[in-house]
C-alpha cells in the first residue's frame, strides 16, 4: 500500500508512503484515487494529501511505468487516467496538498488538481517531462496556463526545469509558503477549517470556478442561476442568516458562525 487513508472527523487525509521519493507509479495514482472513494464514502467535507519521506513526488517511477510499453499502452493508461484526473479536480469539497522536498514532473500534476497548495520553504516545483522526450502525460501543461499563465506554462514545460517555492508562488502556481517544518501542520490546519465551513456553499463556488476556467465567465454566469439557489436551503445559510439578523455583523466579523454542512 503506497497511499494511507484516515478520516479526522470532516477531513479526509490520503498520505503517499512510498519515501523517501514517492516517485509515482500506477499503483499508487490508483491508491490516491481510491482515497477519493473512501472519502465520499466517509461524508467527508474536505480532503488533505500529505507524504512521508523528504519528498511529495520526485517525479514518475521512469523503469517501472515506462520501460518497455509502446503507444497503445499509453493510449488504454491515458484514457482512464485523465477521467480520474478530472474527477478529483470537481470533487464537491475543498482539496488541499501539502509538499515538502521535489514535486516534479506526475507530482507537480497531482499537486495541480488540488485546489489548494501549501508548500515549504525548501520545495521545488518543475514539469520535467520533456527531459524523457514525453509530454505531461496528466496534463500539467494545459492546467499550468490557468496557474501561471500561456508564457510562463511554456516556459515550464519546454525547459523541464525546476523551480523553487518563491518563484512559483510569485508565478500564482501555489497559494503558500511556510517553513519546511510546519507545512503539514499548517496545511492540516486549513483543510480543516474548510472542513467545518458551509459545504454546498464550498461546492458551488468551486463549480464556478472551475466552469470559468475552462469555458468563460458567460458560462459561470449560467452556473449560477442553477448552483445558487440550493445554498438558500441550506441549513447553514438559514442558520447564518437569522444569526446575523438578531446579533448583527459581530459573529461575521468574528468568524464564530457553526457550519454543519447540510
Amino acid at each position: 500500500m503506497t497511499v494511507k487513508f484516515e478520516m479526522d472527523g470532516p477531513l479526509a487525509i490520503a498520505t503517499f508512503s512510498d519515501g523517501p521519493m514517492n516517485l509515482l507509479t500506477f499503483q499508487s495514482f490508483r491508491g490516491l484515487m481510491d482515497a477519493v472513494d473512501q472519502a465520499i464514502e466517509n461524508k467527508a467535507r474536505a480532503f488533505l494529501t500529505l507524504a512521508e519521506g523528504d519528498h511529495f513526488c520526485a517525479g514518475a517511477h521512469i523503469t517501472e511505468n515506462f520501460v518497455g510499453q509502446d503507444a497503445n499502452f499509453a493510449r488504454r493508461m491515458l484514457n482512464r487516467s485523465i477521467p480520474e484526473m478530472q474527477r478529483f479536480e470537481n470533487l464537491p469539497f475543498p482539496t488541499v496538498v501539502a509538499v515538502r522536498g521535489m514535486c516534479l514532473g506526475g507530482g507537480c500534476e497531482m499537486a495541480q488538481i488540488h485546489d489548494i497548495i501549501f508548500a515549504g520553504e525548501g520545495a521545488s516545483f518543475g514539469q520535467v517531462e520533456a527531459r524523457i522526450g514525453t509530454t505531461t502525460l496528466l496534463g500539467g501543461a494545459q492546467r499550468l496556463v490557468a496557474r501561471v499563465g500561456l508564457a510562463r506554462a511554456k516556459e515550464m514545460v519546454f525547459s523541464a526545469g525546476v523551480y523553487d517555492a518563491k518563484t512559483v508562488l510569485d508565478w500564482g502556481l501555489i497559494n503558500r509558503i511556510v517553513p519546511d517544518v510546519d507545512v503539514e501542520a499548517k496545511a492540516c490546519a486549513y483543510a480543516m477549517k474548510l472542513a467545518n465551513g458551509p459545504t454546498v456553499a464550498y461546492a458551488a463556488s468551486k463549480h464556478l470556478i472551475n466552469t470559468a476556467v475552462g469555458f468563460g465567465q458567460s458560462a459561470a454566469d449560467q452556473r449560477v442561476i442553477e448552483s445558487g439557489p440550493s445554498t438558500f436551503a441550506t441549513q447553514d445559510m438559514i442558520n447564518a442568516v437569522n444569526t446575523f439578523a438578531t446579533e448583527g455583523a459581530e459573529s461575521l466579523i468574528k468568524g464564530t458562525l457553526k457550519f454543519t454542512g447540510e
